[in-house]
């Protein structure tokens, strides 16, 4: 699996979040007392982005409807997240094994606004880590 880069550690400071979009899909960045979790941002319950959600002692908390799941269950489906030179890579493999690429950053709410890059081919290969 090859991890692509998505943002420096300090867009994404303790108990914030993100909306990464990667194809079709969307991915919820969380920082988590120091620690990055990354899951589906869709709700099984009725679709609402769990990224919009709060925390609460590591269990995400639904805007919709106040569902809960933990950050580290796996009921949600993850992505895993790895930390290099002060950076954060989000695993990502699209179907048949191929890299998933972003196209552009969801829009926040206002308190979670922060500058989101936008992940496109051409990849830098020096910028993913194996």
């Amino acid at each position: 699996m090859k991890y692509v880069k998505i943002m420096p550690e300090e867009d994404l400071p303790i108990g914030k979040s993100a909306i990464i979009s990667a194809g079709e899909a969307e991915i919820a960045l969380f920082n988590y007392k120091g620690k990055y979790y990354a899951i589906a941002n869709k709700c099984p319950h009725r679709g609402s982005p769990l990224g919009e959600g709060r925390i609460e002692e590591g269990i995400v908390i639904c805007p919709g409807h106040e569902w809960r799941f933990k950050l580290e269950s796996g009921v949600i489906p993850t992505y895993p997240v790895k930390t290099k030179n002060e950076n954060i890579y989000i695993g990502l493999e699209g179907e048949s094994g191929n890299i998933a690429y972003g196209k552009i950053a969801s829009t926040l709410p206002s308190s979670l606004k922060f500058s989101v890059p936008t992940i496109q081919k051409p990849r830098n290969p020096e910028e993913e880590l194996d």
